[in-house]
């Protein structure tokens, strides 16, 4: 399982959210029940004021469950890796590129200097086409695991 946690933390570098907190998601796929947060400390070694600020990105991002068992929070995970990649890819564009497209094309009619102004409309036009590179990416996810989905249930009814 450490192995399995520090991968998912090198995945968790490249996408926004970080390290600690797939090292946690991980830790929370791992278990077959809702855990604690004191189990989560146990399988990642991190202190709670970690684990906290990690469970509410996780809550904030969707990506776990929180539930109240006997007067404790317990967590599971409601989504799998690829979906998460799907919705990580969304939000990148949705918080990093679109922004850039409306601050670029907003100011484009200010820009005086026609190289730079070329420039801007080229950036733009390279955010727009990752932003059809994520859509595809999003919607591929989405059939993969709508198949996989039918493929399970496939396979139930064959055996």
């Amino acid at each position: 399982m450490p192995e399995v946690l520090d991968s998912l933390a090198k995945i968790g570098e490249q996408w926004e959210l970080g390290e600690s907190v797939w090292r946690v998601w991980g830790c929370i796929l791992f278990k077959s029940c809702p855990v604690s947060q004191r189990e989560i400390e146990k399988g990642t070694g991190y202190s709670s004021g970690l684990i906290g600020i990690n469970l509410q990105k996780l809550k904030m991002a969707n990506l776990i469950n929180e539930i109240n068992m006997g007067g404790e929070m317990r967590y599971s995970v409601n989504t799998s890796l690829t979906d998460a990649f799907g919705k990580f890819s969304k939000h990148f564009f949705e918080d990093n590129l679109r922004p850039v497209v409306a601050l670029l094309s907003k100011n484009l009619d200010k820009i005086e200097d026609a190289k730079v102004k070329n420039t801007f409309r080229e950036l733009i036009n390279e955010c727009k086409k990752l932003s059809l590179v994520v859509l595809i990416h999003s919607r591929i996810i989405e059939d993969i695991n709508t198949s996989a989905i039918d493929m399970g249930e496939n396979l139930e009814e064959a055996g």
